[in-house]
C-alpha cells in the first residue's frame, strides 16, 4: 500500500476524489494486468512488455537508480547463465509469488545440467 494526496479533483470509476484527499493505493496488482502483460503470472525475464512494468514507480516518484539496477541485474544474470549453462527453474516446484508488499516466491528451486 502507498498513500498519496490527490493533486486535483478527479473521478475514478464511481469515486469522486477531491484535491487534498488521502488516496491509498494497493500495489498488489501492479504488473499483473492481463490486458498489458501476456501471461502476467509467469516469470519471464524476456517479456516483450518488460518496459511497462512499475517496479521502479512512475512519474515524480520514479527511482533515480532504476537504470543502474537494471544494468546490474542484466550483468548478474548474464554472468550466472554463462557460468552455469543449463540452469533453469525446476518445473516441478512452484515459483508462484506471494505477499502484499514484496511479492516474491518463498524459494526459487532450480535445476542444472552439468555439461559433459
Amino acid at each position: 500500500m502507498v498513500d498519496r494526496y490527490a493533486t486535483r479533483d478527479t473521478v475514478l470509476g464511481p469515486a469522486a476524489i477531491r484535491r487534498g484527499d488521502l488516496v491509498s493505493v494497493s500495489l498488489t496488482g501492479a504488473n499483473r494486468d492481463p490486458a498489458v502483460f501476456t501471461d502476467p503470472d509467469r516469470f519471464d525475464i524476456r517479456r516483450a512488455e518488460a518496459r511497462l512494468q512499475l517496479a521502479f514507480a512512475h512519474g515524480p516518484h520514479h527511482c533515480l537508480a532504476a537504470h543502474l539496477a537494471r544494468l546490474e541485474t542484466r550483468i548478474a544474470l548474464q554472468r550466472l547463465l554463462e557460468r552455469l549453462p543449463g540452469l533453469r527453474l525446476d518445473p516441478q516446484q512452484s515459483a508462484a509469488p506471494h505477499g502484499l508488499v514484496f511479492r516474491k516466491p518463498a524459494a526459487l528451486h532450480v535445476r542444472w545440467d552439468v555439461p559433459a
